[in-house]
């Protein structure tokens, strides 16, 4: 992976990769609310490649990601994906919850939630933390994303976010070799 200036923008390559992340954006002391810190925004453009190992269920996005702590919580925010639809499974198979249905930037959002037990977190390993999946119903690879209405729209489905970790750019790629390049930057008022 390499980040190409001060924003959000990287591009990245790996190859038969069982899990490669790569992320760049905007990290927080853990002290402010997502209301506290401001209105949060992103634009974003990005191209990539996908091919599968051989075999192999190929899982790739391009998302909105971060933590929150007290609570801990990690969240995503999918515009862009492959043939695999994420949100209704997670990687090893455990099924998630569907708690809702969003209307944000002109697109439609799944919220998906998944209680993960004894897994690495942001605050250590073997951690208990909430996941919740936003998942865009119609794939784009470019447009501004409106990370503070995403949460305003979460908190009457049930979900409790906490003080800021990170808000980050990511893409996640299992089981496949690829290449991207992002151009991002976030905006907070």
């Amino acid at each position: 992976m390499t980040v190409l200036g001060d924003d959000a923008s990287f591009r990245a390559t790996w190859t038969d990769t069982t899990d490669f992340l790569a992320r760049a954006g905007l990290r927080f002391d853990r002290t402010k609310t997502p209301a506290q810190v401001g209105r949060i925004s992103a634009d974003f453009a990005e191209a990539k490649t996908e091919s599968p190992t051989a075999g192999k269920t190929s899982k790739i996005y391009v998302a909105i990601y971060g933590w929150t702590v007290s609570p801990l919580v990690e969240y995503y925010i999918i515009d862009d994906y492959g043939a695999f639809v994420p949100g209704p499974v997670a990687a090893d198979g455990t099924p998630r919850t569907h708690v809702g249905t969003i209307m944000v930037d002109d697109g439609t959002y799944d919220v998906w939630h998944l209680a993960v037990k004894d897994k690495p977190a942001i605050t250590g390993d073997d951690k208990d933390f909430d996941q919740y999946y936003s998942v865009r119903q119609s794939r784009r690879p470019c447009g501004r994303v409106s990370v503070s209405e995403q949460f305003s729209k979460w908190a009457p489905l049930g979900v409790q976010l906490g003080k800021l970790e990170e808000t980050m750019f990511l893409l996640e790629a299992q089981d496949n070799s690829g290449t991207i390049e992002v151009r991002a930057s976030f905006d907070i008022e």
